[in-house]
């Protein structure tokens, strides 16, 4: 009776807990950037970017990007004319041609009390008489020398203008200069608007080119997923903590369970002759390199399945003819009840000889000793199971493990 409390408690404190939180946000499915682990780099950023603003390059989108960040300065530079009278930016309207692009543009210089540090401006877009600063934030916070990105734009003898390319907006004191100029504040998602509205693709616009674009505005929006739900992280965080101390002895529970299943999965396939190395389970006589592979008790308990693989390895494995060994025992039991046989494969390391899976696996009244007690009696046990089966293959064709 007191262990069905115990149970009931863990239920009721479980389902309480589940009702306050919200459900975890689905994040979108990867795209290449996080694939390739460089989602947050901003210099590899500012390397697609900058492909994108070069006409020149073989992107087949010509100057689009470039037109939708010229488009999306000028009308926010007339809308901050209107609460900002004050303020100061060159006008864009007149730049023309973008003729040359630079990503990570060393500076001349800026000097500290000690020393001189060399700084990088992350895109330079530049035209016969013009020249722009971009400054992209995508991980980190802004913390840069936009006065000393200023002068080196101005030393190059164009008009300069500056831009800050951030997540989210900045307040427009954020990219005032020394002089009174300011470095203008656009979001990554107004430039991916502003392309997506002024986009022709045509047919010959080429699988490749869409390919990379698609991949940047989704890895883009990824960014912006994570800031839309961080109200409600905010609120399971709360929760969470609010209620640690009954979480906390849900897990220790939960742990012990799991213990409780490895120390029965241990002293029955002992009961069996194998014993437990590493991953699997092995004959502990070695007369065969003969292995069973069980999940963690974990996965076999969010799963609520028993699934377990019997297979030859190593020594057994080269000395055994592995294809025909495959397919003689995928016939052998494809009618078996439980058994997978569609799913064996073969490697240098093993060779499948069958997989057994039972779903619904525990159950109140049926405790999980007796139903692997069964299994393994119907597997090993039997006078004609197929582990003996096994055995009795590798016997007539003298596949003896001798290490």
């Amino acid at each position: 009776m007191k262990n069905n409390i115990k149970a009931f408690d863990i239920t009721k404190e479980a389902t309480l807990i589940k009702a306050k939180l919200p459900e975890l946000p689905k994040r979108p499915r990867k795209n290449l950037f996080d694939i390739l682990k460089i989602q947050h780099r901003e210099i590899r950023n500012s390397n697609i970017l900058a492909y994108f603003f070069d006409p020149n390059e073989d992107h087949g989108f010509g100057s689009l990007f470039y037109d939708a960040l010229q488009e999306i300065a000028i009308k926010r530079i007339k809308v901050l004319k209107n609460t900002h009278p004050n303020i100061s930016f060159n006008d864009i309207s007149t730049f023309d041609e973008v003729t040359k692009v630079n990503t990570e543009e060393q500076t001349k210089g800026a000097k500290t009390k000690t020393k001189t540090k060399t700084k990088s401006i992350d895109i330079v877009l530049e035209g016969d008489d013009w020249i722009i600063g971009i400054e992209n934030k995508i991980h980190h916070h802004l913390a840069n020398p936009l006065n000393t990105y200023w002068a080196h734009l101005k030393s190059k003898n164009k008009i300069p203008f500056g831009i800050l390319l951030t997540l989210f907006p900045y307040g427009i004191e954020k990219g005032k200069l020394k002089d009174g100029n300011y470095f203008l504040n656009i979001t990554h998602r107004d430039l991916l608007e502003g392309v997506q509205q002024n986009i022709q693709l045509t047919g010959e616009s080429s699988d490749t080119d869409i390919f990379y674009l698609r991949e940047y505005f989704k890895n883009i929006e990824s960014h912006y997923y994570h800031l839309k739900h961080n109200p409600m992280m905010n609120t399971i965080v709360q929760e969470i903590t609010e209620n640690y101390s009954a979480i906390n002895e849900i897990l220790k529970k939960k742990e012990a369970a799991e213990n409780h299943i490895e120390n029965q999965l241990n002293s029955i396939f002992s009961e069996y002759g194998y014993v437990k190395a590493r991953k699997w389970f092995r004959r502990e006589d070695k007369l065969f390199d003969l292995y069973f592979y069980i999940s963690p008790a974990a996965d076999l308990m969010s799963k609520n399945a028993f699934r377990l693989c019997f297979e030859i390895r190593n020594q057994t494995n080269h000395n055994t003819e592995m294809s025909d060994f495959r397919e003689y025992f995928r016939n052998k039991f494809a009618d078996l009840d439980n058994f997978e046989q569609d799913d064996l494969v073969t490697g240098n390391q093993r060779t499948h000889a069958f997989i057994y899976k039972e779903d619904n696996f525990f159950e109140k009244d049926k405790p999980f000793g007796e139903k692997m007690k069964n299994v393994l009696k119907l597997l090993i046990g039997a006078d004609n199971s197929p582990v003996k089966q096994i055995e009795q293959y590798l016997i007539e064709r003298n596949c003896f493990f001798t290490g």
